[in-house]
């Protein structure tokens, strides 16, 4: 059930928390899968199925092309489509039908046929046709989630609260994505281990899918609203695209984005090799990663109650200009176990201020898109949430740019380590911060009565 609160005098609806929470599952299954590609799936693909590097990069490049375009032409459609809505809603429908696919070829990935059996080509295309089939799934999920976002809970509170449970669930998700790989690899040996792995990791997906279903469903109201709407929506794909790159709020978020996916892009990949050359332990010693967790949960609920007091805009600046610093102890860290107290001391630091951003993405994002609606009278969170990934996109690109270059230049030197974790991110995030700061020029009081317009407009 939800409840009703005024904000001026106008009723703007309210939910339980246990409908926020729901809803925000999602972040943790996210947040649960990324460890199993960003981090393993290299190693899986040519150090264990014996992939060759030059097969496994030429598949990776062509499914990048193929999702920058794969990605907004979804979401267009998805915005589009209007059979759906008035018995099921807007968005359930593609959620459900994208979640438990996603799901599924978790597993498929990592279950593919040796190079003995297949030969190098034949891997090469399990992987490639593996992950076009996924990333179709995850877009018709992920954009309609996101989209429902803003959509559906209108008033700040429920969206702070909901930046907080981000940041909350992406950490357990986080936790698992990361720990279920290196324990049952360290435990069972890589075949067996990823193996499991998937089958764990997609289990839990689907488990947590079916919990999320009460809050991604859209009630009778909220499925009337956008009867209507869909009636009066027709806009062309590319003039939906050139009207969207004008909204400084929309570049300013992405530019943000990128700069935070990117700066824990470098960080995240550098983790194995941290632990390893730099700290000199075992596999086991990643699990130092956890002193991050802890320093996230330690914070995480002053940031929800400073984003009421001092805005959510001020929070993500000054997060985001902090983070970039955060690692520069790297450069100055001693080889071997020296090293490690300092170590901890930095992956909590971490933990204390990524918050910052995980906690304010989504209210950002949704104040984003209620404006933009406000001034086009169209909604298009769809649209916006795929150009958003478009643009997404370009993070693997730079960071296998940025790690090129830094291998080119230094080898395996422990100093081009220490460059990547400690300065790229720094000039990564200054970039996305100053862009931000420039361009996001809605204000608390905006967003209020953001609220108070759609409400009155039944937008």
């Amino acid at each position: 059930m939800s409840i009703e609160q005024k904000v001026d005098n106008v009723e703007i609806k309210r939910y339980p928390k246990k409908i926020l929470t729901s809803f925000q599952l999602g972040a943790m299954i996210s947040l649960m899968t990324s460890p199993l590609f960003s981090i393993q799936l290299r190693y899986y693909y040519q150090d264990v199925v014996g992939l060759e590097a030059t097969y496994f990069m030429l598949a990776m490049n062509i499914f990048t092309i193929f999702n920058m375009f794969n990605d907004p032409v979804v979401g267009y459609l998805c915005d589009r489509s209007t059979k759906l809505t008035n018995k099921w809603g807007k968005r359930f429908p593609f959620i459900v039908m994208g979640a438990f696919p996603m799901a599924l070829l978790i597993l498929f990935i990592f279950i593919p046929p040796s190079v003995n059996q297949v030969g190098q080509w034949g891997v090469f295309w399990w992987l490639l046709i593996s992950f076009i089939f996924r990333d179709t799934a995850l877009a018709i999920y992920s954009i309609n989630r996101n989209a429902l976002l803003p959509d559906k809970f209108r008033h700040q509170e429920d969206r702070n609260y909901m930046g907080f449970l981000a940041l909350i669930l992406e950490t357990f998700g986080l936790i698992l994505g990361f720990g279920i790989p290196v324990l049952a690899v360290a435990f069972l040996g890589d075949q067996e281990g990823f193996f499991l792995s998937g089958i764990l990791i997609t289990a839990l997906c689907i488990i947590l899918f079916i919990f999320m279903i009460p809050g991604v469903r859209e009630g009778p109201e909220l499925r009337a609203r956008r009867s209507i709407l869909d009636e009066k929506e027709r806009v062309g794909f590319f003039s939906g695209m050139k009207e969207i790159l004008k909204n400084r709020n929309f570049i300013a978020m992405t530019s943000l984005s990128i700069a935070y996916s990117t700066s824990m892009s470098l960080i995240m990949t550098s983790i194995p090799y941290f632990v390893r050359d730099l700290l000199q332990m075992e596999a086991l010693g990643e699990f130092i990663f956890i002193f991050y967790v802890v320093g996230i949960f330690i914070m995480s609920p002053v940031w929800l109650r400073l984003s009421s007091k001092i805005g959510i805009r001020r929070i993500a600046l000054i997060g985001g200009l902090c983070l970039g610093f955060v690692f520069i102890p790297i450069l100055f860290m001693p080889e071997g176990p020296e090293g490690f107290p300092l170590a901890i001391i930095v992956l909590i630091i971490w933990g204390l201020i990524d918050g910052s951003i995980i906690s304010m993405m989504a209210p950002l994002n949704s104040a984003m898109i209620d404006d933009a609606t406000i001034k086009s009278g169209k909604r298009q969170e769809g649209l916006y949430g795929s150009v958003g990934v478009f643009f997404g996109t370009w993070v693997t690109s730079i960071t296998y740019t940025l790690t090129w270059i830094i291998t080119t230049i230094f080898g395996t030197a422990l100093i081009g380590l220490r460059i990547q974790m400690a300065i790229f991110p720094i000039i990564v995030m200054l970039i996305g911060v100053l862009l931000f700061w420039k361009l996001y020029i809605i204000t608390p009081d905006e967003m209020k009565e953001n609220t108070v317009k759609l409400k009155e407009r039944n937008l």
